[in-house]
């Protein structure tokens, strides 16, 4: 788990915006599960029936800003802009 500096997503087409094309822009496939309320020391089998919806994401980074950011101590936080849903099906 890494802690990113979006608190928002941009649309499935949109283009992905940064100062420049330097920080070298990157973008994975990952899953995203969102869940219903999980209670501390809920079982592992109960866990997957909290299961709402799986998506996949474009997560996206900017490769040559993670470096610096990891030096520091901290996570990628500036190196994790906004994230993109796919169209889904």
């Amino acid at each position: 788990m890494c802690q990113g500096g979006s608190g928002s997503f941009i649309g499935q087409y949109d283009p992905i915006a940064s100062a420049s094309e330097d920080w070298g822009i990157d973008f994975e496939a990952e899953v995203a599960v969102i869940v219903d309320d999980i209670p501390i020391g809920i079982s592992v089998a109960a866990t997957g029936r909290r299961i709402q919806l799986l998506l996949l994401v474009n997560y996206i980074s900017l490769r040559s800003l993670i470096p610096g950011e990891l030096g520091k101590g901290f996570s990628a936080f500036r190196a994790k802009p906004s994230s993109a849903f796919p169209p889904q099906p």
